[in-house]
């Protein structure tokens, strides 16, 4: 209440990209010093063992992470334990810097409860991230989200693999991280998104497979492509060494009718996430669990706000999920509330643990 009465309504008069630098700023230190982690977890913080679960042989304390695309530069990963995140995944990085798409960047949505996102693939690159990360410690299970640079000589399709392929050599090399995401997905780089298309994504995983890479590595997917098309991205990726399937990224789809008409209206460049995301990433989640269950593992992401929202991905088939936007509009105790929003709704279902759960929508 604090957050949604005070601290919001402040903020959401404020420039949002400036606002996400001082949050991250200030995450940054509190990060820092055991005490202030101590202090954030004594309020935020929420464990229940009915949410672990051991996925890709990886422990989760609780099946709530932060995406790709809030931590973009691993500044957060000592804060983000306290917040009460079951695992969070940092980037997308890129092999080379690159300062992001010209402003603005970020935008609100909030009759529509979406977010803009036009930042471009905005990282200092993979190799500057890895080194400020290497001598942390991880608290929860720590994600790479890997896309390519966004510039124009990476819409080459064998330059952007190699690239992709480098990073992947870099965090490799360090041993920083528990799983990778494959970014194919991102809506808002240079050339669009190559690499979501049957034949050039195998060209990317036949590369990707001769790493010979033992952490799990997901593929973040498109969320506005039909089952068609999915099934012919997820056929591929079923043939390599991919452990799990994101659905999904930023939408695209501006006639969506869960956008308030006068907000798209006047929305400039970018994508969008959030609420007009929430049935598309369902439905994808939901076709993907059916046929390819015994395959992957499938972490939903786009428009959980409440644990009902987060309930009905994971029944659809996702054995976790992930989240921004209902962080910024419901505040950081989103997390806690939807933790044990979850452990209730699970003990008035009659099941015993998150895993029993999954996929039993019917």
């Amino acid at each position: 209440m604090i957050y949604k009465k005070l601290i919001k309504p402040i903020f959401f008069r404020k420039d949002p990209e400036l606002v996400h630098n001082r949050i991250t700023k200030l995450g940054n230190i509190l990060g820092r010093h055991w005490i202030t982690r101590a202090v954030v977890s004594l309020i935020f913080n929420y464990e229940n063992d009915m949410l672990r679960s051991n996925l890709m042989g990886i422990d989760f304390r609780n099946p709530i992470g932060l995406s790709a695309g809030f931590d973009y530069e691993a500044k957060l990963t000592q804060i983000l334990p306290s917040v009460g995140f079951g695992f969070n995944t940092i980037g997308s990085v890129t092999y080379k810097p690159y300062e992001g798409n010209p402003p603005p960047r970020l935008g609100r949505l909030p009759k529509s409860r979406s977010l803009l996102v036009n930042k471009g693939l905005k990282n200092t690159g993979s190799e500057s991230i890895k080194n400020s990360l290497l001598h942390l410690k991880f608290y929860i299970p720590l994600g790479i989200s890997i896309a390519k640079t966004n510039c124009k000589e990476n819409a080459d399709e064998k330059d952007g693999i190699k690239d992709y392929i480098e990073s992947l050599k870099i965090w490799e090399k360090s041993n920083i991280g528990n799983y990778y995401e494959l970014n194919i997905s991102c809506p808002n780089a240079f050339g669009g998104e190559p690499f979501t298309t049957p034949d050039k994504l195998e060209k990317l995983l036949e590369e990707v497979d001769k790493l010979d890479i033992k952490k799990p590595i997901l593929i973040k997917m498109p969320v506005d492509f039909s089952e068609k098309d999915t099934e012919s991205l997820c056929g591929v990726a079923a043939k390599h060494n991919i452990q799990g399937l994101i659905f999904g990224n930023l939408t695209k789809d501006r006639q969506n009718p869960l956008f308030d008409q006068e907000e798209i209206k006047t929305a400039g460049a970018g994508n969008f996430s959030g609420h007009p995301t929430f049935e598309k990433s369902n439905k994808l989640i939901r076709f993907a669990y059916k046929k390819y269950k015994n395959r992957f593992i499938i972490i939903g992401c786009g428009g959980v706000f409440t644990a009902e929202d987060a309930y009905e991905k994971i029944k659809a088939g996702a054995s976790l999920i992930q989240m921004i936007t209902g962080m910024i509009y419901n505040g950081p105790g989103a997390i806690k509330n939807i933790n044990k929003g979850l452990v209730r709704i699970l003990e008035k279902d009659g099941f015993k643990n998150i895993q029993e759960a999954i996929g039993s929508s019917k």
